[in-house]
């Protein structure tokens, strides 16, 4: 082999090392809006695949990604704050080798921050992430399908977004959460049937205070750091 080959070749193989190494990110997400809270996150690393799209009906149980499952566990998510639905899908056997998560704990209060981190990425090259916002009926905050960093950071302005699977009642017994503590779930109502934009707090009954619990969007700002490689 002549040395020119052997330089090509000793490139090459370092080049497929370093493509296979592991990495780390840390995952730092900030709450932009006055008075919303958002429910414990769940983050996401995993190979190219989108979780939803606008105009998808998240009441279809066996409509898109995972036949249904993942509308379910969107709904899930967007109506209650409950990530046990997606933690499941995402342990399965079939499902566990393609993708790695972290959720944070606890309500992320207006104006605040929280880093997670996600360790030993491997193979994946997109980042999604879900919350429910409070207090709304079936309001969500969603980062999804975007790209991670190959070096550096990158920051994504996200928004709010109604799952359309139950009505806007803005009724403290038909949220949960600190402020109304009312019904997480309304599996009899199927609302607009269609994720779009939310419209925010429009002041449709006395509960909730549309000078304080308004907002515009984005709602939070995610910045994804490459802390190892």
């Amino acid at each position: 082999m002549s040395l020119i080959k052997k330089v090509l070749f000793c490139l090459g193989t370092l080049f497929i090392t370093q493509s296979t190494l592991a990495a780390d990110y840390s995952v730092e997400i900030t709450n932009l809006t006055y008075k919303i809270n958002f429910t414990p996150r769940i983050v996401i690393a995993h190979v190219p695949a989108s979780f939803f799209s606008a105009g998808d009906n998240l009441n279809d149980s066996e409509g898109g990604l995972l036949n249904g499952q993942v509308n379910n566990a969107l709904k899930e998510i967007a109506e209650s704050g409950n990530l046990e639905p997606m933690i499941l899908i995402l342990d399965q056997e079939s499902i566990a080798p393609v993708v790695s998560y972290v959720s944070g704990d606890g309500l992320l209060a207006a104006g605040q921050k929280q880093t997670v981190n996600l360790e030993g990425i491997e193979g994946l090259s997109k980042i999604s992430l879900f919350a429910m916002m409070l207090p709304t009926n079936d309001g969500f905050i969603a980062l999804n399908n975007k790209d991670l960093p190959e070096m550096g950071s990158v920051s994504y302005l996200i928004n709010g977004y109604d799952a359309g699977t139950e009505t806007n009642t803005e009724s403290c017994s038909d949220i949960p959460g600190p402020l109304c503590g009312g019904a997480a779930l309304s599996p009899e109502d199927t609302g607009e049937e269609f994720v779009h934009i939310h419209r925010g707090i429009r002041g449709l009954g006395s509960d909730i205070d549309q000078a304080i619990y308004d907002w515009k969007n984005p709602v939070a700002i995610v910045t994804i750091t490459k802390t190892s490689n």
